[in-house]
């Protein structure tokens, strides 16, 4: 498990990265080990075939039960995970069963799993009891929560910088078309430069951040994922519509894909807002709570023109997840992917660094004039041709 509280928020807020990227959706258990039970990889999704290696062979002391979720999980991880062609899959296997010799029932090998999640040594691949999968299942309400979601949020900066913050995303229906919103009405001042805010960011769903921000990202190539295997899925943007793999992000999420039930409205806006003063200079924020969707939101900017960013450095989990649940009630957060931003160049498991390096605490955090990131990129913003006609 991820040591830091930064990094666990990254972690448990990411479980729905892939499913919203359109990578997986997520399957109905069917029973304690089938396939079924785990979310299937999209037609599109960039899985190589391998070759699963054998499970040592059943021993007296494993019940039927515990060696079937065990072959299954091992099968999992050797199949989709980002480092599956950087471990010695039988010794693993042989060192699992037998960490779980004398396991009857699927909750005993739980440590065997973690063992051989361990071997992975990738911080965004964790395996969750029942206990801990309930508490970050988006689709259980906590109580005591209620109140309007965290949504984007703007205002001008004088009258020549719109500042845009994004907070975490998940499912919360309405959080691209607030999103959209906030950068046509700061856009009707005609602002010369953009600030994004991506330091409150720790995760969620990356395809609403990037509709919001779809006026400002311009079309084109944006980014991508990349499998263990070198196969790439691309991110695009085509006159506001989102796109994975050449697949089009759909603008609502069906039920049951990601959030149970409900399913979300609007989940996407297609946003074809086109800026009044197009291509303009942009500072994107950046700090340690700045994790995992929020860090593909960062990857979405690098290597645009006239793209800059400050603060520190995030949280380092540049990495699309897929989630496996399981009929027990426990789930597999599995890394498939690691992300490329539009110049081809790979992020993952280590912090992304600011262009510029600006110290800041959790109460200068604010958006305003006396907040020393938002004061530097201003700074910077004020220097470029755009805003300086």
């Amino acid at each position: 498990m991820v040591t830091t509280s930064t990094r666990r928020r990254g972690v448990l807020l990411s479980i729905s990265v892939a499913l919203a990227a359109g990578l997986v959706t997520a399957g109905g258990p069917a029973s304690a080990v089938s396939p079924a039970s785990a979310a299937r990889v999209a037609a599109h999704a960039p899985v190589g075939a391998v070759a699963v290696a054998p499970s040592p062979e059943p021993t007296t002391d494993l019940s039927a039960v515990a060696e079937l979720f065990l072959t299954h999980v091992l099968d999992l991880l050797q199949e989709h995970s980002l480092e599956r062609n950087k471990v010695d899959w039988p010794e693993v296997r042989r060192q699992a069963f037998a960490d779980a010799a004398g396991a009857k029932t699927t909750a005993d090998t739980y440590d065997a799993i973690d063992a051989a999640v361990k071997t992975l040594d990738n911080p965004h691949t964790v395996f969750l009891r029942p206990g801990q999968a309930a508490a970050v299942d988006p689709s259980i309400e906590v109580p005591g929560t209620a109140g309007p979601p965290p949504v984007p949020r703007g205002h001008l900066i004088g009258q020549k910088i719109g500042y845009v913050s994004l907070p975490t995303t998940d499912k919360i229906p309405g959080y691209a078309r607030a999103g959209a919103q906030v950068v046509r009405t700061l856009d009707a001042s005609g602002p010369c430069g953009w600030i994004v805010d991506l330091r409150a960011d720790s995760g969620g769903a990356i395809w609403p951040k990037l509709d919001a921000l779809a006026p400002l990202l311009g079309d084109g190539r944006l980014g991508a994922f990349v499998d263990a295997d070198g196969n790439q899925s691309a991110w695009e943007l085509k006159k506001g519509q989102l796109s994975v793999g050449g697949e089009v992000i759909s603008k609502d999420v069906p039920p049951s894909i990601e959030t149970g039930e409900s399913g979300i409205d609007d989940y996407v806006t297609h946003n074809a807002y086109v800026l009044k003063r197009p291509g303009p200079p942009v500072a994107v924020l950046t700090g340690p709570e700045t994790a995992s969707a929020g860090e593909a939101a960062l990857i979405a900017f690098r290597g645009r023109p006239e793209a800059r960013s400050f603060g520190l450095p995030t949280a380092g989990l540049a990495t699309g997840n897929s989630t496996y649940p399981f009929d027990d009630g426990s789930l597999l957060i599995l890394t498939q992917t690691a992300d490329l931003d539009r110049t081809g160049r790979r992020y993952g498991n280590t912090p992304i660094a600011p262009d510029v390096r600006v110290d800041f605490t959790d109460r200068d955090v604010a958006g305003g004039a006396d907040d020393p990131v938002v004061d530097a990129a201003r700074k910077w913003l004020e220097t470029r041709p755009a805003c300086r006609s």
